[in-house]
């Protein structure tokens, strides 16, 4: 873009990269407006004499009008609404409103591309709002990271307790990329000066892992020996709603894309070195930061 310190708006400013989006954006020359959904939240950044360029502001994302308060007079938009089966209607709101307000550009946080012959939903729910999107004149483009590193946070409870890892993945490998990654190419795109022309941006890491291998890893930084149990997929789908209480669609989300993995190979070489200039951080280095969400208190470290 070409103005000299521009607005930007991020939805998503409590969730993993979007907070990180905020961080980062806090470093540049711009003016950073956060969208919480729930006002208790507590925000990533503490507002300060040191932080006056960022501001927060709450918004029911039902509410056009709402939408509208939170991206007046503003450049730019970073959007993300945290997957959910109401993703497609929040975020044609916002795109709406911003088509309306004659806002300049919106970086979508998108998925990769699925084949035809597989059925990903959260994935068909993205190419809806991708679809949207590309039919109004913003300047814009999408991003479509595979899975995030920090996923593996879902897993924490199993690991710590049973010291398993279940899924119906077999020996198939999953491309996994670290959601920091994502926000800095986020930030590079919303700050661009050139057009984005709507381009489609494939964010992938450096290596493609299978849950063997994960298991294998998690046991060296834990200490504690870890496996890999593969299920099908009606005891997977059981134990993630019935043990583990996760929404139904969130469940079949994570069946589908191990399912994916097995049906369609994913990279195993990453672009961010491409788009960056430089080296992705490595699942090693993520497993070492976050070795203690994988603990039990009463384990103690080797």
């Amino acid at each position: 873009m070409s103005i000299e310190k521009p607005t930007i708006v991020v939805f998503g400013v409590t969730g993993t990269v979007g907070c990180e989006v905020l961080r980062l954006l806090n470093l540049e020359n711009c003016f950073v407006r956060g969208v919480l959904r729930n006002p208790k939240r507590r925000v990533p950044i503490s507002l300060s004499g040191n932080n006056n360029t960022i501001s927060y502001i709450s918004v029911n994302l039902t509410s056009k009008e709402e939408i509208k308060r939170a991206c007046f007079n503003v450049d730019a938009i970073f959007l993300l609404t945290g997957t959910s089966p109401n993703q497609i209607a929040y975020e044609t709101n916002i795109i709406e409103v911003a088509e309306r307000l004659n806002i300049k550009r919106i970086v979508k946080l998108s998925a990769p591309i699925v084949p035809e012959n597989i059925y990903v939903e959260v994935s068909d729910w993205h190419r809806k709002i991708e679809k949207t999107l590309a039919s109004t004149e913003i300047d814009h483009c999408f991003l479509q990271p595979h899975s995030f590193m920090q996923n593996w946070e879902r897993n924490t409870f199993t690991i710590k307790y049973f010291g398993k890892i279940y899924g119906v993945m077999e020996d198939a490998k999953r491309n996994y990329v670290d959601a920091r990654d994502v926000a800095e190419v986020a930030v590079k795109y919303l700050l661009q000066k050139e057009v984005l022309n709507g381009k489609s941006v494939k964010i992938s890491g450096p290596e493609a892992i299978s849950h063997e291998s994960m298991a294998h890893r998690i046991s060296h930084v834990t200490g504690k020996k870890i496996i890999y149990e593969n299920i099908t997929r009606d005891e997977f789908l059981n134990k993630l709603t019935k043990q583990a209480k996760l929404p139904v669609w969130l469940a079949r989300h994570i069946v589908e894309i191990d399912v994916l993995a097995v049906k369609n190979e994913e990279p195993n070489k990453d672009t961010i070195e491409t788009i960056l200039k430089r080296k992705p951080r490595i699942m090693d280095a993520y497993l070492q930061e976050s070795r203690n969400l994988f603990l039990r208190k009463s384990w103690k470290l080797f």
